[in-house]
């Protein structure tokens, strides 16, 4: 294992949040090629369609995306902490619905996240520049091996399925019915 220093640390998360992340939530929806008798020419860089907007600060380990796709947009805050990851996905809700009623539309998304390795929990919240906008907060946590940051193929497995994980919940949101965004933000 590499020692980094805790410059070099900062670095490869904050490249890791504002590049790797990035690049990879514009898959969150792609095009898909044609059925055909041989795998398409056009590379998945080509057929993103995903908008993603993000605000970070060098040199903090979290990182707040936007992830336009399916025809709504996603909140989601990403802490990378060297060895651990925490994703964070924000949905605006009225009374009655609360996180006791949304978690359970969400079961088999979370039972696919937690064999993948993540934990997963709810709780309610209101949106922190927005007051008067009540949220459920999904949050999965997922602790990472001391050397993530020297790996690049584990690097791979874990934004893999960061990509996975946020295209599933955007997918089984609209599946049921759930809107992830305030209508103005779409």
């Amino acid at each position: 294992m590499t020692r980094l220093t805790i410059a070099e640390a900062q670095i490869r998360v904050s490249h890791m949040l504002t590049h790797d992340v990035v690049e990879d939530l514009r898959a969150v929806e792609y095009e898909t090629p044609p059925l055909a008798d041989a795998p398409s020419a056009t590379p998945l860089s080509e057929l993103r369609r995903a908008e993603v907007s993000f605000s970070h600060a060098p040199g903090s380990p979290d990182c707040l995306y936007r992830i336009g796709a399916f025809g709504d947009s996603l909140l989601m805050r990403l802490q990378l902490n060297v060895r651990r990851f925490v994703a964070l996905y924000q949905v605006p809700v009225k009374d009655p619905i609360d996180s006791n009623t949304i978690a359970p539309h969400f079961e088999r998304w979370a039972i696919g996240a937690g064999h993948a390795g993540w934990t997963i929990g709810w709780r309610d919240g209101v949106d922190p520049w927005k007051q008067d906008i009540r949220v459920v907060e999904t949050y999965c946590y997922a602790m990472l091996p001391e050397d993530f940051l020297d790996e690049p193929l584990t690097q791979l497995y874990w934004r893999t399925d960061l990509l996975q994980m946020t295209r599933a919940f955007m997918l089984e949101a609209r599946r049921m019915g759930i809107r992830l965004s305030v209508p103005d933000t779409v």
